[in-house]
């Protein structure tokens, strides 16, 4: 299975800063972490934007999930990847 690349995640994830109205250059640092044994891989998110809390809410509401007050990174597994590379495309 092809699983989305870092780099198309966090391209993504982009649009979540713009829709809040975020000008930072780079808001989000996308990394893959591989795993063995076919399990598929974990994206670490790291949060650059100055205010973080409407991104999480923003992210809460999309993968319905909640995030930890005051986190500045967080994981997603490989379904909330497809989730947020969904967002992108509906939005367009």
């Amino acid at each position: 299975m092809q699983y989305p690349s870092p780099d198309a995640v966090q391209q993504s994830l982009e649009l979540f800063a713009e829709d809040i109205g975020d000008s930072t250059h780079t808001p989000f640092r996308v990394d893959m972490v591989v795993r063995y044994g076919g399990k598929p891989p974990v994206y670490t998110v790291i949060i650059r934007c100055a205010e973080k809390e409407p991104i999480r809410e923003k992210l809460a509401q999309v993968l319905n999930r909640k995030f930890s007050l005051g986190a500045t990174s967080l994981a997603l597994d490989a379904s909330e990847a497809q989730v947020i590379l969904h967002y992108q495309r509906k939005r367009a």
